[in-house]
């Protein structure tokens, strides 16, 4: 019996392993089919195994890696790129547009500055309005003039008198947003405005913030912010008289905040890039009203007084001393009600398309959902051609610096949306034009 059981047991083995033999050589021939694939990705070989063949656009023949050349570092902030080399040291002069400051103070000072190696460096910037940026620029007294609202032809009263918009380059330099600032002080946060309401206040048929239709835009006199609204007017609170506040000198936010209104509160009055933009107060009708310099005075001055209004570029109420500023929620083009973010500053920029130039810029109560209504790029401008290689090759690298790796690595933290692509691509083509002595100064690796 125990014999016949170690026959039976020894066939069995035998029996098994025969099975195995015969099942490994189709095992080892399935793996022989599997091939090893290589593709880029990225300039980086990527590698994968295949059955058989390689799909499209994996090949059995490992490619190699293209060189990395200066031209592909170009904004990238690394060594190699060409923007971080100049010939010799110059000092750049640089005034315009308040709505730009926050960017330009990072940009242009301190540890985050574009410096060149410490051969680039940048005077003050007073922030004294648009207006300051293109008039400094044709009159030869800055390297670079900042301005929302760009030199052009078909807008009166952009070209100072005697300039010629053929003479000088113009590039996205940032892309933001204005809010409505406002300050009726604890229990009045979020207030709705509409675009007609915003309008009726600076052309002085609103007056008070206890007014009816303000009133029945926040929910009516039954609703809590509703009724708190109505208190300000039945007991007769001082903050109820509307204080409205402008800009009193040429202002790329002010051309902005025109063409919101114009275009979503029937305001009356249309954009021109002249005589609204210079602010001189007379296009505005609201009898209690007073100027301010720039940004930063508008931000000042609605924190200080209660009943205050103004229009204030997005990053200054972001600044931790402004933080008490209240800001209202707008309605985008759907009638959506909205707080400003830099989503939906960026989604204006992307409902206007990508064909940004100073012929076509303005990207307020843009189309669709989600869209805030109050957003503007704004433009850096610089003589199409130096006489010194070394201030050409300095604006012209900082400012392909700034659109590139400064957008990724700053725009966000100072409350700036980072430049689309498109917009990046279009200011290094117009960089490219920029010549001294009849060579292209961005491209120069000095």
């Amino acid at each position: 019996m125990k014999k016949s059981l170690r026959l039976v047991t020894a066939i069995s083995f035998a029996v098994t392993g025969l099975i195995t033999v015969a099942v490994l050589p189709a095992s080892g021939a399935a793996k022989a089919n599997k091939v090893v694939c290589y593709r880029l990705v990225n300039n980086k070989v990527k590698s994968a195994k295949f059955s058989n063949t390689c799909p499209k656009p994996w090949t059995k023949t490992k490619p190699k890696p293209k060189p990395v050349v200066a031209s592909s570092l170009q904004g990238s902030n690394k060594s190699g790129d060409i923007d971080l080399v100049v010939p010799s040291s110059v000092s750049l002069a640089i005034n315009g547009s308040s709505f730009d400051a926050p960017l330009i103070g990072v940009t242009t000072s301190g540890s985050s500055a574009y410096s060149a190696g410490g051969k680039v460096s940048f005077s003050a910037y007073p922030a004294a309005g648009s207006g300051a940026g293109r008039t400094g620029i044709t009159n030869g007294s800055l390297q670079i003039g900042f301005s929302d609202v760009p030199m052009t032809s078909t807008a009166a009263g952009t070209i100072p008198s005697g300039a010629s918009e053929a003479n000088y380059v113009q590039v996205p330099y940032l892309l933001g947003g204005g809010v409505i600032g406002y300050n009726l002080g604890a229990g009045f946060d979020n207030v709705k405005l509409t675009a007609a309401e915003v309008a009726d206040i600076y052309n002085g048929k609103i007056t008070q913030w206890s007014d009816p239709q303000i009133v029945a835009t926040n929910g009516g006199a039954n609703s809590g912010l509703g009724k708190a609204l109505t208190t300000l007017g039945t007991e007769n609170e001082p903050k109820d008289t509307i204080k409205v506040f402008y800009r009193a000198a040429s202002s790329g936010t002010t051309e902005a905040f025109t063409y919101w209104l114009s275009q979503a509160g029937s305001s009356g009055i249309a954009p021109s890039g002249g005589s609204v933009m210079e602010g001189a107060g007379g296009a505005w009708k609201a009898s209690n009203i007073d100027g301010v310099a720039n940004n930063a005075a508008m931000a000042q001055g609605v924190d200080s007084t209660l009943g205050g209004i103004g229009y204030i570029e997005y990053s200054y109420v972001l600044i931790p001393g402004n933080a008490a500023i209240q800001v209202a929620q707008l309605q985008d083009k759907n009638g959506q009600w909205l707080s400003p973010s830099l989503t939906n500053i960026g989604n204006a920029a992307a409902a206007a398309g990508t064909s940004v130039t100073p012929d076509n810029f303005a990207i307020t109560d843009e189309a669709g959902s989600n869209v805030w209504p109050f957003a503007t790029y704004s433009w850096a401008i610089v003589p199409k051609t130096e006489t010194s290689e070394a201030t050409c090759e300095a604006v012209t690298k900082y400012l392909d610096w700034e659109t590139h790796y400064g957008q990724d690595a700053l725009a966000k933290s100072e409350g700036y949306v980072a430049l689309p692509i498109a917009a990046r691509a279009y200011a290094r083509a117009q960089l490219e034009t920029v010549t001294s002595g009849g060579s292209v100064c961005v491209t120069q690796k000095s």
